[in-house]
């Protein structure tokens, strides 16, 4: 027994014995050294691979508690990797947190792999969002590796309960199964096939400050505050008919004082040997401290950006005042002309960041009338072939008819400028054509250069935040016009995509339908 006891002591060896070992694969070498250095804390130690067969070989060598894919790694696609490792018996139940871009479906993250946990974040990356997603990760896997170990408890203690030894098994079991909820600060339930709650651990008792009894059978649902209660359901119904993993945020009412904070919601189906789902696990997580972090960077970068338009304003004034007065001094006429388009260009790096901080916070809200495109189009062409530099350049319009659609004109304006001046920055200096054509039922705009074109890897993340094409190298601007684009186009319902090649030129595609559509009512 005294030997037992020394090698249960704490040695310095275990001092990092907390830290997490995550492996991060990146095709992308400054994306790679940038995930590395945002989880270079104490609380991980990282190993880096550029290639989706390093990554492969480092899994094979060693136990990794979370890997982090970016979905561009190369060989293999990050989903492609997710899946290798998935087949492989060291590394099937390692945690995956995916870097996707913005236009990726969420959904395909999760399809397939509800083996072990998976998350994602979209690119730019936030250093604090991915802390959190890979611990998150790491601590998922520790519990389903707890809840797996549980299960096998209870099947042993079926095993022995058909042996006869069925009072012995049976507190073995329930003692095992207390333990493990009490001690685990998250909120945990337990609930049949049906999706009717069974059991729920101190920590749900005293959160939501629901008895036991009114928590039972659907009586849980009342914790969830009521914006989130029927998105939440709908989604436990979903897994509930599918079978697959359930995760989803929704905000939980505080029982001591009524307030409302956001959870990260997690339930796995527990089967028997047949696969059959018996009942499901699940937890609730406190995120609210993660969501508060993001919104506080959200306000700030509206602030920042008001306060910088206003002395911007005034400064673009006094210049157009001075050039307005006439000088017979031409380099200094040239010189204040320069001042007014440089802060002409500061505005509209102001407003992006505005309306990204609004699109961030869902305030994106739309105008909506009747509004012609080939008329929109043909005067935004006309104040953009004022802006220097396009006096020489080739603009051909053509429209088909007068198709009118209900859409936010003001939105409209922005997305047909920010594709003609993409078009304008990137065209070569050779024509631009711009055709408008529809239906009844939806109107295609389409913007054409034959400028340096897109490398095919580059189509999807140029509509990302703060992201440009390789080829764009040494232009100016911040990477967020098609991010902004995209973003009005889907909230009026529409598509937008690009077909390019390097050297090929680009031809941008917006499809708009005519009408609103009304949202599906619930059942």
């Amino acid at each position: 027994m005294g030997e037992t006891r020394r090698r249960r002591q704490p040695s310095p060896a275990r001092e990092d014995g907390d830290a997490i070992d995550v492996l991060v694969a990146s095709g992308r070498r400054q994306k790679l050294r940038m995930l590395g250095q945002a989880l270079g804390a104490p609380r991980y130690r990282c190993m880096l691979a550029s290639s989706s067969s390093e990554a492969l070989q480092r899994a094979a060598e060693r136990d990794f508690g979370v890997v982090v894919i970016d979905a561009s790694v190369p060989e293999l696609d990050g989903f492609g990797l997710a899946r290798a490792l998935r087949k492989r018996k060291r590394s099937r139940k390692v945690p995956i947190v995916f870097v996707i871009g913005r236009e990726a479906d969420p959904a395909s993250v999760y399809r397939g792999n509800v083996a072990a946990p998976v998350d994602h974040v979209h690119r730019p990356v936030d250093r604090d969002v991915i802390r959190t997603k890979v611990l998150t990760a790491a601590e998922l896997s520790r519990r389903d590796r707890h809840i797996a170990h549980l299960s096998a408890s209870l099947r042993e203690a079926g095993r022995r309960a058909r042996e006869g030894n069925v009072t012995e098994a049976a507190a073995v079991a329930d003692k095992r199964y207390s333990n493990l909820t009490q001690a685990i600060p998250e909120l945990v339930i337990t609930l049949d096939a049906a999706g009717s709650l069974e059991y729920c651990n101190r920590r749900w008792l005293e959160y939501t400050g629901m008895s036991a009894e009114h928590s039972r059978g659907r009586g849980w649902v009342l914790a969830i505050h009521p914006d989130d209660r029927r998105r939440c359901v709908r989604a436990w119904e979903r897994s509930l008919a599918s079978g697959e993993v359930l995760e989803i945020e929704c905000r939980l009412r505080r029982g001591f004082d009524g307030a409302m904070r956001w959870h990260t919601c997690r339930a796995l189906p527990e089967r028997d040997d047949d696969g059959t789902i018996m009942g499901w696990l699940g937890t609730y997580s406190d995120s609210e401290e993660l969501k508060q972090a993001i919104r506080a960077r959200d306000e700030f970068l509206s602030i920042a950006s008001h306060e910088l338009r206003t002395p911007l304003t005034a400064l673009k004034l006094r210049l157009e005042s001075l050039a307005h007065t006439g000088t017979p001094d031409e380099r200094a006429s040239r010189k204040l002309q320069g001042a007014i388009r440089q802060t002409e260009r500061l505005e509209r790096l102001i407003d992006h960041l505005l309306d990204a901080s609004r699109i961030s916070a869902g305030r994106l809200v739309l105008e909506r009338g009747p509004v012609s495109l080939g008329e929109l189009c043909s005067e935004v062409l006309e104040r953009v072939r004022e802006q220097p530099g396009a006096a020489a350049q080739v603009f051909e319009l053509s429209a088909e008819g007068d198709l009118v659609g209900s859409w936010d004109r003001t939105r409209l304006e922005q997305v047909v400028e920010n594709l003609l001046s993409n078009a304008l920055k990137y065209g070569a200096g050779r024509p631009i054509e711009v055709g408008v054509r529809g239906d009844d039922d939806a109107v295609e705009l389409t913007v054409s250069d034959h400028g340096i074109g897109i490398d095919p890897p580059d189509l999807g993340r140029i509509f990302e935040q703060f992201e440009r094409a390789r080829s764009s190298h040494g232009q100016s601007g911040i990477g967020m016009g098609l991010y902004i684009a995209r973003q009005i186009v889907q909230a009026h319902g529409g598509e937008i995509h690009v077909a390019s090649a390097l050297g090929q030129g680009s031809v941008f595609h917006v499809v708009l339908p005519r009408h609103s559509r009304p949202l599906t009512p619930l059942p």
